[in-house]
């Protein structure tokens, strides 16, 4: 039997240059934890070891003192870490943040670096891992073009057999990976279990493929974030069982609210009355819709209260804008041509018809400009 924790995109050193002082530096402080969670997950789980399938820094260019905590929180793992570099932390030479003096003077012994395609004999030679590691940011081609059912079998006849790369095999949200891999490569290698890294969220390919993502969520995409996974193989040939473990400490929520009455107002105050851990959340807002003024006015205090509690508010949207009152409306009534449609759609408006409510906000909102 095999156990092994599979992680990948710790991204240490993520300089989230885009959050307010506080936000950014909570958030860098975050991914250094996930070390030692994915090591507490090790540990409950009884693996052998922990593999991660590219990007444990962020960029070859981090400081030296991000290296340096890094490196003594992997101190803490209990278990072997073998560390595949990625696109952000690409072998290359003295420029590979793994070449640099900080780090090799820091280095565990436990932890080893996948800089080779030489195949690595582990847990008492039980599995033997497969590396494709990344050599340039942008890779080309497939990195896992050199497995084949010979790879690492005359080091090791009978292991389990674990290919760890670093690349997409799907069109990611927002452009494609600039490297392919090709998920049957988990066949014509007779790899037991292939584990990738580069999407950030959870995923799984085929039964033996899996992403399983960053273990702390770093983008409000809803792709399933802030995960490793704990992998069984009880003998080379056998089916893994694959078990998502979640390790995120920061939640990134996407909220929409359409606010066109108070009741609208007082549903979105519970939400954030009931928003679980408010301190480590982030939240992707987007509002729309019409009130009155004073009902904007507490809107705007909420809105206040909320970011000055949470994490991080990132707005979107039109916002909520300025409701006229009836007397507002029939003040801009003044001529024959506004005359005539304000008052079919406040007929309109007064039969349910919500578009033309919009229409004589609008209306009302182009006449006093």
């Amino acid at each position: 039997m095999v156990r092994f924790v599979h992680a990948a995109d710790f991204q240490i050193g993520k300089p989230y240059n885009w959050a307010n002082d506080r936000a950014q530096k909570t958030l860098q402080e975050r991914r250094e934890q996930a070390i030692e969670r994915v090591g507490e997950v090790a540990e409950e789980k009884n693996a052998d070891f922990i593999v991660v399938a590219g990007d444990f820094f962020d960029a070859n260019t981090i400081e030296d003192d991000v290296i340096t905590r890094a490196c003594r929180r992997l101190s803490s793992v209990d278990v072997p870490v073998y560390i595949l570099p990625g696109n952000h932390d690409f072998a290359a030479g003295p420029a590979c943040v793994y070449e640099r003096s900080t780090f090799e003077r820091h280095q565990p012994d436990h932890v080893t670096i996948l800089d080779t395609e030489t195949p690595q004999v582990v847990a008492d030679g039980e599995a033997v891992l497969l590396p494709a590691p990344i050599r340039r940011r942008n890779e080309l081609g497939d990195p896992t073009s050199h497995f084949d059912s010979d790879l690492g079998y005359e080091e090791a006849p009978k292991a389990v057999r674990i290919g760890v790369a670093h690349g997409g095999v799907v069109d990611f949200e927002g452009g494609e990976a600039s490297s392919r891999i090709d998920p049957g490569r988990v066949e014509a290698a007779e790899l037991d279990y292939l584990a990738l890294g580069d999407w950030h969220g959870k995923k799984q390919i085929r039964d033996r493929v899996w992403y399983c993502g960053t273990p702390e969520p770093d983008s409000f995409k809803q792709n399933d974030p802030g995960y490793v996974l704990h992998v069984e193989i009880e003998e080379s040939g056998a089916d893994p069982a694959v078990e998502p473990v979640e390790t995120a400490q920061t939640r990134w929520l996407r909220k929409e609210v359409d606010i066109r009455q108070e009741e609208d107002l007082v549903a979105f105050r519970d939400w954030f009355e009931d928003l679980a851990d408010p301190l480590n959340a982030l939240v992707r807002l987007e509002l729309r819709g019409r009130l009155g003024l004073e009902a904007i006015s507490s809107l705007e205090d909420l809105l206040d209260d909320l970011e000055n509690t949470v994490l991080h508010l990132r707005r979107r949207g039109d916002g909520v804008r300025p409701k006229a009152s009836p007397d507002e409306i029939d003040a801009i009534a003044t001529d024959g041509y506004v005359r005539t449609a304000v008052e079919r759609l406040k007929a309109e408006a007064e039969d349910g018809e919500e578009s033309a409510e919009e229409a004589l906000q609008l209306l009302y909102q182009l006449k006093r400009e």
